[in-house]
């Protein structure tokens, strides 16, 4: 899917954002898209809408890039801290949407070689870092969750010592909590794309804590097709209750809507 943000609109969506009025037409252009994507899909069952979570996350990728690609980011945004080796970010517990975590689950098992990488999920008992760093970076890269990927930090000092709670260098200034606004709104517009048109449709779609759902289900390739009956798939104790409000099961009244997205 083509996304039609140029460098006109971004810099229009970079000025409001930082004007502080309460919108970001970026999250809101890859809000929209995400939920036309899993809308689509509803009526054509699980797997579809399994398999709309991957163009999701190529949509919001492509987002991403042809916003941090225009003027406006390059010479308006302070640059992130963040490479390959840092690892820092993955010293917290990461919420994703139920669907991601399906979807996630999936891939892994049909991904050639990825046994090691299930059998050291399986052994997961809690604890950080996540299960899935290795060598300070991500062995699932391309599959991580939407909240992954819209995590751009300006210092890592900051990451090293909020996150994985390592005493910061003491020369130079203060570490600074600053991050960049245009990668989050873009992937947490995803998220709440991801779940929009579920809640309105009646299906749950919680965000939950990503590593412990994850194991929870690597072993069950039928668990989208029971979470799609409205079974309970994944335990009550990796839900997170401040993401989505929760709906009715289906054939128990009407589900509650949704309200925004996260705004």
């Amino acid at each position: 899917m083509n996304t039609p943000f140029d460098a006109a609109a971004a810099l229009r969506a970079m000025t409001s954002t930082a004007s502080g009025n309460g919108t970001s037409p970026i999250r809101d252009a890859s809000f929209e898209a995400v939920r036309h994507l899993i809308g689509a899909a509803l009526s054509k069952g699980p797997e579809a809408v399994i398999a709309a979570v991957g163009e999701a996350q190529a949509y919001a990728e492509g987002l991403w890039a042809s916003v941090r690609a225009t003027p406006a980011f390059a010479l308006g945004t302070r640059p992130a801290g963040c490479s390959k080796g840092c690892g820092w970010c993955c010293h917290q517990r990461v919420g994703a949407t139920v669907t991601e975590v399906l979807y996630i689950a999936q891939a892994l098992r049909d991904r050639p070689g990825a046994a090691p990488l299930i059998e050291r999920l399986r052994a997961w008992n809690s604890g950080r870092p996540c299960v899935f760093l290795e060598d300070n970076a991500c062995s699932i890269y391309d599959l991580r969750p939407m909240k992954c990927r819209g995590a751009y930090q300006v210092d890592v000092r900051w990451c090293m010592s909020t996150f994985a709670k390592l005493d910061a260098p003491l020369f130079g200034p203060a570490p600074s909590p600053e991050f960049q606004q245009q990668p989050k709104d873009v992937f947490d517009g995803a998220v709440f794309g991801l779940a929009h048109p579920l809640h309105m449709a009646g299906r749950d779609c919680p965000g939950v804590d990503f590593v412990p759902a994850l194991k929870a289900v690597i072993d069950r390739p039928d668990a989208a097709q029971r979470w799609w009956r409205g079974e309970a798939v994944f335990p009550a104790e990796v839900r997170l209750h401040d993401w989505f409000p929760p709906v009715k099961r289906l054939g128990g009244g009407k589900g509650k809507k949704a309200r925004g997205h996260g705004r």
